[in-house]
């Protein structure tokens, strides 16, 4: 029987050498994508590890945004926060210098009930809340005690226990905020959370009494308690979060599409440099690849590495005898 030529055997199997490959290359996306999400998740301890930011509550202006600060359209990386010790309040921080995106403590990100999207927003301390409307806040003793004013019934305290409103001076990102929270007006204890505050929301309600401001702050009334917490913000990669928000939109951005006033628009102008980079990028990879091999790669030494075996020339492994000559052996 004759044999086909070699051309249609190669075209006969070329279409399973084809899906073969398209297998394999999916095998190996599938796998590095799994690592990655697996790594990411083992960093977390939660999911999903990235969240998108819907609003201007901690933006540090509200017309611009700015790297190394919480923006909306930012997506930030969130890690479990478990344990108390886990989360460093405003007081804590300010205490021992740790701050995190512009301003003492750590961002946290939190569920309110009523409120099915997360919150993120600023711990600024850990305090019990009792039935008669009053606090213990007993970190506030971290500060000096020329930086805060606490009330109980009777007046002026320095003993932070049963407090109904404390005066923290020198707050907000600025550093220029006389800040007082009021505990009595909730009697809705005995609770016991985290007081929280979106850097934005401060800035803006305390524009104009930043000498004794009593807004800015989440209501007491909700504070979350700390299984309520879902994690603690841990870096963020900018603007990229405005994608998601320009084909969902949410009620606090971007239900005019792309461009929408509610992000900065700054933010809109780095996200279209990023789309623009990222689609030609492999174009650039390509030409680099081109140019380094033309003119950069020729004019390199060659490198000898010590455990790669030169191979010898052709002529020099050939027997130098040549082939044996069967017709002068004997039989």
């Amino acid at each position: 029987m004759a044999k086909k030529p070699r051309r249609e055997r190669d075209d006969e199997d070329r279409p399973e050498s084809f899906w073969k490959g398209l297998a394999r290359d999916a095998l190996v996306a599938g796998l590095i994508v799994t690592v990655f999400l697996g790594a990411l998740y083992l960093y977390a301890g939660v999911w999903p590890p990235l969240v998108v930011v819907e609003s201007s509550s901690m933006q540090h202006g509200s017309e611009a945004s700015s790297l190394g600060v919480i923006d909306t359209g930012d997506m930030v990386f969130q890690q479990a926060a478990s344990t108390r010790s886990s989360i460093i309040t405003y007081i804590e921080g300010r205490a021992t210098g740790y701050a995190t995106y512009g301003d003492y403590g750590d961002v946290i990100i939190f569920r309110r009930a009523g409120t099915p999207t997360p919150i993120i927003h600023r711990a600024i301390m850990y305090i019990t809340l009792h039935a008669n409307g009053t606090a213990d806040v007993p970190d506030i003793l971290l500060l000096p005690r020329a930086e805060w004013v606490a009330q109980n019934a009777t007046g002026t305290t320095q003993v932070p226990m049963y407090l109904k409103s404390l005066t923290i001076r020198h707050m907000g990102f600025e550093h220029n905020i006389n800040m007082t929270f009021a505990f009595g007006a909730y009697p809705v204890g005995p609770r016991t959370g985290f007081v929280t505050m979106g850097d934005n929301n401060s800035f803006r309600q305390c524009r104009t009494q930043r000498d004794d401001c009593r807004d800015g702050y989440d209501p007491i009334s909700t504070m979350p308690r700390l299984e309520d917490v879902q994690g603690r913000a841990r870096g963020e990669i900018p603007w990229l979060g405005l994608v998601k928000l320009t084909l969902q939109p949410t009620d606090t951005c971007c239900a005019k599409g792309w461009g929408d006033p509610e992000a900065p628009k700054n933010s809109w102008d780095s996200l279209l440099i990023t789309l623009i980079f990222l689609v030609a990028l492999p174009f650039i990879l390509e030409f680099a690849a081109r140019g380094w091999t033309k003119f950069v790669s020729p004019h390199l030494p060659e490198i000898h590495w010590p455990w790669r075996k030169s191979k010898a020339p052709l002529d020099d492994q050939a027997d130098p005898e040549g082939p044996p000559d069967w017709e002068d052996q004997e039989p």
